[in-house]
C-alpha cells in the first residue's frame, strides 16, 4: 500500500474515531461543542472584516402555498454518478434533481458525524419531507433543481459559486430557499 493513502486512511480512521467519542459521551460532546464554536466565530470575525452592504433580504412575494422551494445545503451531498466533493475544500457545488430518491444519493464530507444521517438523509438534504409538503399543499411547488455544497476552509470561496446558485434559482423563478448547514 502506497505510504499517503496509508497516512490519509489512518487519519480519516482517526478522524471518525474522535467523531464517534465525542458523539457518544457527554465530555467528548462537552468538548466537540466548544471546538465546534471557535471555528465559527472565527470565520464570523473573518467575515466582519469583509465590507458588505446589509444582508439582501427579499421577502417572500406569494403565499407559501403558492411559492417554488428549493434546497441549498453543505453536508457534501450529491447523485453518486456525479464528482466527489474533495474532503480538504471545495467550493464548487453540485445540482440534484427533485426526482431523486435516497438510493441515488451520496455523501462526500468529513467535518460533521454522518451516523444519523446515513439512517435518514432529510437531516441534511430535507428533499422528501419537502415533497410531503407539496403534496399536502403547504407549499406550491418543490424546485426541480436544488444545490449542494461541500465543505471549504475560507467561507469567502463559496461568494462566486453561491452567486452562480442564486442565479440558477432565479431563472427558475424559486421563490424561497431552505438553507441546510452541515
Amino acid at each position: 500500500m502506497n505510504k499517503n493513502v496509508r497516512i490519509t486512511l489512518s487519519t480519516n480512521r482517526l478522524r471518525e474515531f474522535l467523531v464517534r467519542w465525542a458523539n457518544d459521551n457527554e465530555l467528548g460532546e462537552r468538548i466537540a461543542r466548544w471546538t465546534g464554536h471557535v471555528p465559527g466565530i472565527l470565520q464570523l470575525r473573518l467575515l466582519r472584516m469583509i465590507p458588505s452592504d446589509e444582508i439582501p433580504w427579499t421577502p417572500l412575494k406569494r403565499p407559501l402555498a403558492e411559492a417554488s422551494v428549493a434546497i441549498v445545503t453543505t453536508s457534501g451531498v450529491h447523485c453518486c454518478s456525479d464528482k466527489p466533493f474533495n474532503t480538504h475544500g471545495d467550493a464548487s457545488f453540485r445540482a440534484i434533481p427533485r426526482t431523486v430518491t435516497s438510493e441515488d444519493l451520496c455523501i462526500t464530507h468529513e467535518r460533521y458525524d454522518r451516523r444519523d444521517v446515513m439512517r435518514d438523509l432529510n437531516l441534511v438534504f430535507p428533499l422528501e419531507r419537502l415533497l410531503e409538503l407539496e403534496t399536502e399543499g403547504i407549499v406550491g411547488h418543490v424546485a426541480e433543481v436544488h444545490y449542494t455544497f461541500g465543505f471549504t476552509h475560507d467561507p469567502r470561496e463559496l461568494l462566486s459559486a453561491g452567486h452562480k446558485v442564486g442565479t440558477l434559482f432565479a431563472r427558475e423563478h424559486v421563490d424561497l430557499v431552505i438553507f441546510v448547514p452541515a
